[in-house]
């Protein structure tokens, strides 16, 4: 087991991504936290990605204090962060989208690019838009995978690669 230092704590629903020989780690906890390493040990706080909950999902999410489980995926040359708004134990949730053509935050091209709402549902609704994690099918096409502890399951949704946003045909 590795002895890890810095900014490890309080890390909920970690989402890692590699780039340039850093490492950088998404997670829940007062926003979307970022923390940084060259080693996988030694940890350094970046700080909120998006600086806060966005206006979008304060309006979307009545009673939203924080953005939970973010994933980090990189597609159509940008990487790609999913992120769910909602309240716990509530259905009226919604899973949010922000782009970066970078990871690195010295970079003069770094700028988190918030795209609001990609799915949502209410609580009449069969399924909970949280959790998000993307996956690619064998030809390359992007899915949101998302759901719920409760009983209402996991569903998929297919992406365009393009927009990152639910594919319309």
């Amino acid at each position: 087991m590795l002895a890890l230092t810095g900014m490890t704590a309080d890390v909920h629903d970690p989402a890692i991504a590699a780039s340039g020989g850093v490492f950088y780690v998404y997670s829940t906890g007062g926003g979307l936290q970022l923390h940084r390493s060259t080693n996988l040990t030694d940890w350094d706080s970046v700080g909120d990605v998006l600086g806060g909950v966005p206006a979008w999902a304060q309006t979307a999410i009545p009673g939203i204090t924080d953005l939970w489980a973010p994933d980090i995926s990189f597609f159509d040359g940008s990487f790609h962060l999913y992120y769910a708004a909602s309240t716990f134990g509530s259905g009226r949730s919604a899973i949010g989208m922000a782009t970066n053509p970078t990871l690195d935050p010295a970079d003069p091209g770094y700028a988190w690019t918030d795209h609001g709402l990609v799915i949502e549902s209410q609580p009449a609704d069969d399924f909970n838009a949280i959790d998000p994690n993307i996956v690619f099918d064998e030809i390359g096409v992007p899915w949101l995978v998302f759901g719920s502890w409760d009983d209402t399951g996991i569903r998929m949704r297919r992406l365009d690669a393009d927009t990152g946003l639910p594919f319309r045909s």
